[in-house]
């Protein structure tokens, strides 16, 4: 029984974790051919990932313009204190 050293141990362990990423990576490819595939047939119409990444945009969108008026109110406010 030969003993393994560390890096022959993380060696192991970074290919095993390639390997996962990219069979994780193939199996999302084909997840999401298979939807567009539904989706073109009519039997889903929308899926719950497509809706998510929808409503993270708006969030963001959302965020950026209460961070402007934030802005903007406090130079608003500035100049009328300042005056």
């Amino acid at each position: 029984m030969d003993p393994k050293t560390r890096a022959e141990i993380r060696k192991e362990n970074e290919l095993k974790e390639k390997e996962q990423k990219k069979r994780d990576k193939e199996r999302e490819k084909v997840e999401r051919e298979y939807q567009k595939q539904l989706e073109k047939e009519g039997i889903v119409t929308k899926s719950r990932k497509n809706e998510n990444e929808k409503v993270r945009d708006r969030g963001r969108k959302l965020d950026k313009i209460i961070l402007v008026v934030a802005i903007l109110l406090v130079i608003v406010l500035a100049i009328v204190f300042i005056i």
